[in-house]
């Protein structure tokens, strides 16, 4: 039987500890795997394919966001109801939240396909590293279905308090993407599209794997399944949440777009060398995003119980714990920075680039902690002001500074990391501030409001 965590009781910071650090090792493990799949990108393929994957990365980031935003926002609705102990609504949110998702995904991936070569085009991507792009990016999105089938199970089983059994389907996950990986590339020499392909395959399997575990072990999946009830008012309760979400998501990563369309003016070394740094910084981050996912989750839950300050200590506790984390990024960056980065590429130009820009954004390294765990905080509460408005500040943010930085001339193409920090910087105060206003305690109040007005029409 599946393990599912009431975090309306107990200690905030040995919930927050004993959720987080099960997925901080799941998805480290998977962001290693990640590491180690662009790694064989750019030592068995060559630094020009190493650099087209990373200049898609964010325009694919883009469509992917709308899509995980959705999926997000209905694993906070499944808390929410989890938390209240309304087992009757926490299944029809599995329900309902899993045919938004896969709605919103089909119409999503027809339209990502019908842009990439124009979005390329219109990021300056380089000649010598358009094909390889275009064909990763078009597969990718082709089977972006995969991607949310493979998230759908793994957000409600952590909305329901279980973090440990999505690692083992992030481990076969990982271990499939490697092994598909050397089989495409080594054996088909299918290029940088194998490598797509083969983490479509791994996450196919994992996600199916995965849902026939949830079926098999909670009850709410199960009802979810059998029920044909397609629930108007949930349906708008999940939009409500995720719209706004997926469109900050988006927001983030349109404003990575336009950053990716400067880094393509400074050359293959500089994309190349970005792409490296924003590699590292993406399995670095991962404690940020597992202490961010565990309150997103505990909030969720406490906000379905109507607990406001038992709300409040467990945000406290995950920022301390960010603190400590950042601090011994720190050390570790500015200490070993030369030889993580050789992990990558053997390309000297690009090694030297990815140094220089690890040590700027590792001192900003705190203040993205802050902005995740926070972040996911207000989602958890409801917020859904916040996330739009988050996501139109960093789009100013990352415009703003970009342009004024790289044009400074003893800056130049160091811009380009600067803008990261700096933009990590203002979203954290801009998150805070809104925690400070109050206003996510009017959101958990209004799904109070709901959930006793539902419970009144069932009756």
């Amino acid at each position: 039987m599946g393990k599912q965590t009431d975090m309306t009781q107990g200690n905030p910071t040995r919930l927050l500890l004993s959720f987080a650090v099960p997925l901080m090792l799941g998805t480290m493990l998977q962001q290693s795997f990640i590491l180690v799949d662009r790694i064989i990108v750019g030592h068995l393929i060559g630094a020009n394919a190493f650099s087209a994957v990373g200049a898609t990365g964010s325009v694919s980031m883009i469509f992917t966001s709308i899509c995980l935003g959705i999926s997000i926002g209905a694993g906070i609705v499944v808390s929410q109801y989890f938390g209240a102990k309304d087992e009757t609504n926490t299944s029809l949110a599995i329900r309902n939240g899993t045919i938004i998702s896969v709605v919103s995904t089909l119409t999503v991936s027809a339209l990502a396909m019908l842009l990439t070569k124009p979005i390329l085009s219109l990021l300056n991507t380089p000649a010598a590293l358009m094909d390889d792009a275009a064909a990763y990016m078009l597969i990718s999105m082709g089977g972006l279905i995969f991607v949310i089938l493979y998230y759908i199970p793994f957000s409600t089983l952590r909305a329901l308090g279980d973090a440990k059994t999505p690692i083992l389907f992030l481990t076969v996950c990982s271990v499939c993407n490697i092994a598909f990986d050397f089989v495409f590339v080594l054996v088909f020499h299918t290029g940088v599209g194998g490598t797509a392909v083969a983490s479509l395959l791994a996450q196919g399997i994992a996600g199916t794997l995965c849902s026939v575990y949830a079926v098999r072990h909670f009850a709410c999946f199960r009802d979810a399944l059998k029920s044909s009830r397609f629930d108007k008012a949930i349906a708008k309760q999940i939009l409500t949440i995720s719209i706004p979400m997926g469109f900050q998501y988006s927001l983030v990563f349109l404003s990575g777009s336009i950053l990716q369309w400067v880094i393509n003016g400074f050359g293959t070394g500089v994309i190349g060398a970005f792409t490296a740094t924003n590699q590292m910084e993406n399995l670095i981050q991962q404690p940020f995003t597992a202490l961010g996912t565990a309150i997103a989750t505990y909030t969720g839950q406490n906000a379905g119980a109507g607990y406001t300050e038992r709300i409040k200590q467990g945000l406290h506790a995950a920022l301390k714990l960010c603190a400590m984390y950042s601090a011994a990024l720190l050390v570790i960056f500015w200490g070993f920075g030369n030889l993580i980065m050789r992990i990558f590429v053997s390309d000297g130009e690009i090694i030297r680039n990815a140094v220089t820009g690890i040590h700027i954004t590792s001192a900003f390294m705190i203040w993205l902690g802050v902005t995740q765990i926070t972040r996911y905080f207000l989602n958890g509460a409801g917020d859904t002001v916040y996330s739009v408005a988050n996501g139109m500040i960093e789009i100013a943010c990352k415009l703003i500074f970009v342009f004024a930085l790289t044009s400074i001339p003893l800056v130049g193409q160091w811009g380009i990391w600067w803008t990261v920090g700096c933009t990590w910087l203002c979203t954290a105060v801009f998150a805070m501030l809104r925690y400070r206003s109050g206003k996510w305690q009017e959101s958990c109040k209004n799904f109070n409001t709901r959930d006793e007005e539902r419970g009144d029409r069932q009756s």
